[in-house]
Formats: C-alpha cells, structure tokens, sequence
C-alpha cells in the first residue's frame, strides 16, 4: 500500500501564511514546530513536514478505512535530509515511511508501511493551467498510458475506480486492480502506482 502527496511550493507561498498565529500549532507538533525554526529554510521544512503527514494520511486511510484528518496526531520525524531528497518515520496509529523528493518547484512525498520496501512507479507531471478539469483529464491519460505499458494491457482496458470511501484504485482488465495514490497541486501533479 502506497500514499502520496505533492506540494507546488509557488502556490504554497502564495495560499498558506503557515506564519500566522496558531497554525504551527494546529497542524506541527513542538518537535515538528522546532524542526522548522531550526530549518535553514524554514518555508521548505513546513511543506516537507506537511506533505509527509499528507501521504501518511492517505495510506492510513487505504488500511484502516477511518477518514479523521488530525494533522497534529500524525507525528513525523526525519532520518535524513539532503537539498534534494528525506527519508522520514512517520506515527499515525501505526508506524509508516516517507520518500520525499525536494526541488526547487516542487516536494514530493510517498508514504508505505515501516520495514517494507514496496515496488512502485511514481510520475510527477507538470501543469500548464491552473484548471482542476484539465489537471484531472492529463492525469487520467497519463495514468492509462502508464498503466497499460507496466501491466502488458491496452488502454481502453485501463481505469481508475473508487471504493467505496472514494480512494482510487487502478483496474486493470476486467478483475485485475492495483493501488493508485493520486495528487495534485498548484502546477504539478503526481501519482504513485503500487506494483505489489
């Protein structure tokens, strides 16, 4: 199982004041909160941490079914950090890992449970518009495309359903299905394709 999360650090800046009053604390825990102070750079810490809670989420929620959003529940720390990649623990009923990859456009993160080392396929895919419609048609083509040549099966045969809690699954043929976390943000979107 796989969760994923991207965040367009332009529209980051331009969206979220993560300086104003209180939000450190609705969001960051006092050790999360003190990684950010000590950051060299600060605002990158702040999406770093964010994006990692963000796809941790999204991987709690494919195990456990439970929808609760409680970003300061989900306690993060970092085992590494270098300019363009961190590793990271993350708690949130259970204990998970984070791969982020930093540039200076975009972070992105993939969750998937502690001590495993899952075979998946991510695609980072920027945007040229700031349309949801049109962010939503590219990804879909881009995820058939994809998916057809990782599985050996023709496109028309690839799809993305829901379950029943509205998380995307990647159906393949008629009985074949594969996790899909699918993100989007700002100019850039992303997806992670389990190859479990």
């Amino acid at each position: 199982m796989i969760g994923n999360d991207i965040v367009d650090l332009a529209q980051a800046r331009q969206d979220s004041n993560w300086r104003r009053k209180g939000f450190l604390d609705k969001i960051f825990t006092p050790h999360e909160q003190q990684l950010i102070h000590d950051a060299t750079d600060p605002d990158r810490m702040v999406w770093l941490l964010w994006s990692m809670k963000e796809s941790t989420y999204k991987l709690a929620v494919r195990k456990t079914k439970n929808r609760t959003f409680a970003p300061v529940k989900i306690v993060c720390s970092l085992n590494g950090a270098i300019e363009s990649t961190a590793e990271g623990v993350v708690f949130y009923g259970d204990n998970y890992q984070t791969s982020s990859s930093i540039t200076a456009q975009y972070i992105a993160t993939i969750a998937f449970s502690a001590n495993t080392n899952p075979a998946y396929s991510q695609v980072i895919i920027p945007f040229e518009t700031m349309s949801y419609e049109a962010h939503h048609e590219l990804l879909s083509r881009k995820i058939k495309h994809h998916g057809s040549a990782l599985f050996q099966t023709p496109e028309h045969e690839i799809h993305i359903d829901k379950d029943s809690l509205g998380i995307p699954v990647l159906a393949i043929g008629h009985s074949a299905t594969a996790p899909i976390s699918i993100s989007h943000h700002g100019h850039y979107g992303s997806y992670v394709i389990g190859l479990e």
